[in-house]
């Protein structure tokens, strides 16, 4: 019996020693196509990163069609993007404020809880608070239109998607996996759907409709919802990437895969070991950049690729918005 133990007690420390030596694999292209080199400027660093938008040093912001705009952000305040003219921006202890392109401040909101994210059409302001409240406010009027509590998540993904309208409907992306449904005019919820049901980590981070279609993601499952039916596919989920045909989406470990808008997988490409820092679509080739300084860039049917260089690892904040990648206080314009 002694004996015995000594052997266990032999298996489990080397069992220890060879995790602990287990060394880590990063994506290494065997070659590459040559070097992509930042071909423009900004004025200051990114200081901060939101889905439609970047806030920069000395008050400035980068829109998500990729313009520099000098909008003086109050000191400690980050930038959540730019709708129909107007800029949104909050501070850690959830004020929010709304400006126009002359700097004016034009609606101003307290909510005394931090915000995840918030867009606006029109007079109607959409939020959702990092405690997972839904509010809906008519600008003109400063009257609350809709108010609902969703359940709170212990932790969440940093990727957080903004309310989408779509005529009289807002769609929230809670952070509990769902999206709720909710007609503007009267205030009322029509739905909820549920994306997925992880305890942790399942805020909705993409949403984005084409035509008579929905789609929406957590880091778990990604949703396509038409008239006629709901498909999903679940995988760890970095990103996605929506157009009039198909979509792409990004898996956490190196894989794209390329569908249809009844989630039909048409092909897959993946790039071992690789972590994707950002993706677009431009013209007629998608652009992926890999945290380890590499350029990706692939046809739209992921069937010829070549990969290139990047000027720097993705070490902090990067940005892609109209055809430009944004890192540091630099950029790289897209062919």
């Amino acid at each position: 019996m002694k004996n015995a133990k000594y052997a266990i007690f032999f298996i489990v420390c080397a069992l220890f020693i060879s995790g602990c030596g287990t060394k880590r694999q990063y994506f290494e292209p065997t070659d590459t196509n040559g070097k992509v080199r930042f071909n423009g400027s900004l004025s200051s660093d990114i200081e901060e990163v939101a889905s439609k938008g970047a806030s920069l040093g000395k008050g400035k912001v980068i829109t998500y069609s990729g313009e520099e705009q000098n909008i003086k952000l109050e000191k400690g305040y980050s930038f959540l993007g730019e709708f129909d003219g107007r800029f949104v921006t909050i501070s850690p202890h959830g004020t929010l404020h709304v400006k126009d392109k002359n700097n004016t401040l034009v609606y101003e909101r307290d909510l005394n809880t931090m915000i995840a994210s918030a867009s606006i059409d029109k007079d109607t302001l959409a939020v959702v608070t990092a405690n997972n409240i839904l509010y809906l406010f008519d600008m003109s009027s400063n009257e609350t239109v809709f108010q609902k509590k969703m359940d709170a998540m212990s932790a969440l993904d940093s990727r957080i998607a903004v309310p989408y309208f779509l005529g009289s409907l807002v769609i929230f992306p809670t952070l509990d996996g769902k999206l709720a449904i909710v007609d503007r005019d009267n205030g009322a919820l029509i739905r909820n759907v549920v994306v997925s049901a992880e305890r942790e980590f399942n805020n909705v981070i993409f949403l984005d409709v084409v035509g008579d279609r929905m789609f929406a993601a957590t880091s778990k499952r990604i949703i396509g919802i038409s008239p006629t039916n709901i498909n999903y596919i679940d995988e760890d989920i970095k990103d996605a990437v929506l157009l009039e045909d198909r979509i792409f989406i990004f898996e956490k470990d190196g894989n794209v895969v390329l569908a249809d808008l009844d989630l039909k997988i048409l092909n897959e490409r993946k790039f071992p070991f690789a972590i994707f820092a950002g993706a677009a679509v431009w013209g007629d080739k998608l652009y992926i950049v890999e945290k380890r300084g590499y350029l990706i860039k692939s046809d739209l049917d992921l069937k010829n690729y070549e990969i290139f260089d990047f000027p720097s690892k993705i070490k902090d904040f990067l940005f892609i918005g109209g055809g430009k990648i944004f890192y540091g206080d630099s950029f790289y314009t897209l062919e």
